[in-house]
């Protein structure tokens, strides 16, 4: 698979939970001001739209996470990182940030799953009035960071092929030695 490829796929993952993350975050903008409007003007609040915020928002973040990612949106501290050499810093953040990230994600994804079955197999309700059943919603998060991990090994994919294409840039042909007789 060549970069372009790569690129190609990521983006378009990044593109499918940014549009998910999108419906769920204006859904949630719905919600809330409906709640707004039946407990100011009507002067009847809704349970159901507090509840429904709650269980909305999750999974919008779990997939903004995605595109977040992918696109280097993220917020960086990097007052240590600039005090490194250029190659350090790109070994820091193109290899060992997306490896730990990985390791991060991979236990996310299993426990996530794990909670979410036992949701399922136990129809796990919420304590609320509206008593809306969580497997769905803990579904998300184990989908959402698989995704993110699949985004993760993309990235680190393409920093090794940078990596090994600089490398063969780089080396340069060693002169060849002249036979010198005297």
């Amino acid at each position: 698979m060549t970069t372009k490829n790569l690129d190609k796929t990521m983006d378009i993952i990044s593109l499918i939970t940014q549009v998910i993350s999108g419906i769920l975050l204006l859904a949630t903008c719905f919600n809330v001001t409906y709640g707004v409007i039946m407990r100011y003007i009507f002067n009847n609040p809704s349970i159901q739209a507090i509840e429904l915020t709650k269980l909305l928002l999750i999974p919008a973040l779990v997939f903004a996470v995605v595109y977040v990612q992918w696109n280097d949106r993220h917020l960086r501290v990097d007052f240590i990182l600039t005090r490194f050499p250029m190659l350090m810093q790109r070994i820091l953040m193109e290899l060992l940030v997306p490896v730990m990230g990985l390791c991060v994600v991979a236990i996310l994804v299993l426990k996530g799953w794990d909670a979410a079955v036992y949701s399922l197999q136990i129809h796990e309700i919420s304590m609320s009035v509206w008593s809306e059943p969580l497997y769905p919603i803990k579904f998300t998060i184990p989908i959402g960071y698989g995704l993110l991990g699949v985004i993760m090994v993309g990235q680190l994919v393409k920093a090794v092929l940078s990596f090994i294409s600089a490398g063969k840039h780089n080396r340069q042909p060693q002169p060849l030695e002249e036979n010198t007789t005297v």
